[in-house]
């Protein structure tokens, strides 16, 4: 898991972005100034920044893997009631390259993501939305982009994320930006690096997107959010990653680190590597978290939920889910604390059918 010290103080509204290099490459390049645009505001932006031709997308994958052994270390196997967590550092491992969609219907790259042929404009430097009600529609971001208004939607767009500081491709993390939905989005690091998240923040929803090659895909910090029929995969991980003092990566596909009123459903999670959901209480209680309908993979243990010094965390309900039989802790598909109860029902193992037993940790 990666809680940052700028997600515990607030994403910040306006990063400075670093000139990008060559590393996303496309085999034909979307209309766009010769210069690099200036930060500016959304409002800002001229009528030229929507539409134009459709981004002819080559691979990025090939070219935004950590460097690291072909062949990295794995954690020994511990038995399935211990604890993950504050175990030692592993090498870096590059994201494995996520197969085809399960023939059964979860999200995949037919179903996820910028729709086919849909019309990208590049944009080139962050995206600050303060106007109520907007619709971010059919632009390829190279930079961020920050909701301080209320009810925003970004739809049909692909989010290059610039690497180099800890930042997020979309965030509402602030008083202003409650009510974001973000719909048919692709978010992706520049490059290579440790600290780069997907979506951050709370009351929004995100469905029917891709978010990959970042660490957290979805970090979540307050309440009232619905993540529903995504695409999370190929997780970074390091084995050296400054944001954890110099430890390994904890990247997860989604982190929730306070609130309420959360719903998880019809989702498909693979590629990361400290859990597949993790649940903290690392800023505020959390009270009130539906994961059901998903395909769960990943992690040491595929759900995840600590307490850390809060006390119990409060109506966790894991219902109707298939999991992956991929975990480092071989049958670790939830994990949770005895004194925090979960109901659950319906959860089996996707290979076999076989019905899923909790762990306790």
């Amino acid at each position: 898991m990666a809680v940052s010290r700028s997600l515990l103080l607030g994403i910040s509204a306006a990063v400075t972005v670093a000139a990008l290099g060559a590393t996303y490459a496309a085999t034909q390049r979307p209309a766009e100034n010769s210069a690099p645009r200036a930060e500016r505001t959304y409002g800002e932006l001229p009528p030229d920044d929507f539409g134009g031709p459709a981004t002819a997308l080559a691979s990025p994958y090939a070219s935004t893997r950590p460097s690291a052994s072909p062949e990295p270390k794995k954690r020994p196997t511990r038995p399935a009631d211990q604890n993950p967590s504050g175990g030692p550092a592993e090498p870096e491992k590059a994201p494995t390259q996520a197969g085809p969609p399960p023939a059964d219907g979860f999200p995949g790259p037919d179903s996820t993501g910028v729709p086919a042929g849909k019309k990208l404009r590049v944009h080139r430097g962050d995206l600050i939305i303060r106007s109520a009600g907007k619709v971010v529609d059919g632009l390829e971001v190279h930079g961020r982009i920050n909701v301080e208004a209320p009810n925003v939607t970004i739809r049909s767009t692909r989010v290059i994320v610039p690497t180099g500081s800890e930042v997020a491709g979309i965030s509402n993390n602030n008083d202003s930006g409650a009510g974001m939905v973000v719909r048919n989005v692709e978010v992706l690091a520049a490059s290579a690096a440790p600290g780069v998240n997907g979506v951050v923040g709370r009351d929004f929803t995100l469905e029917a997107s891709e978010i990959h090659h970042v660490t957290d895909q979805v970090h979540i910090t307050g309440a009232n959010v619905t993540v529903r029929d995504n695409w999370f995969h190929d997780n970074y991980h390091f084995e050296n990653d400054p944001h954890q003092g110099g430890g390994a990566s904890h990247d997860d596909s989604i982190q929730i680190i306070g609130g309420g009123n959360i719903t998880i459903a019809g989702n498909r999670f693979t590629g990361a590597y400290n859990a597949g959901v993790q649940i903290t209480q690392s800023i505020s209680d959390v009270n009130g978290v539906t994961i059901r309908d998903n395909l769960l993979g990943g992690g040491g243990c595929t759900v995840n939920i600590a307490e850390k010094g809060r006390g119990p965390v409060g109506g966790i309900d894991i219902r109707s889910n298939r999991f992956l039989s991929d975990q480092r802790i071989d049958g670790c598909a939830i994990i949770h604390p005895s004194s925090t109860k979960v109901a659950h029902s319906g959860n089996v193992w996707h290979d076999s059918g076989r019905a899923v037993a909790l762990s306790r940790g």
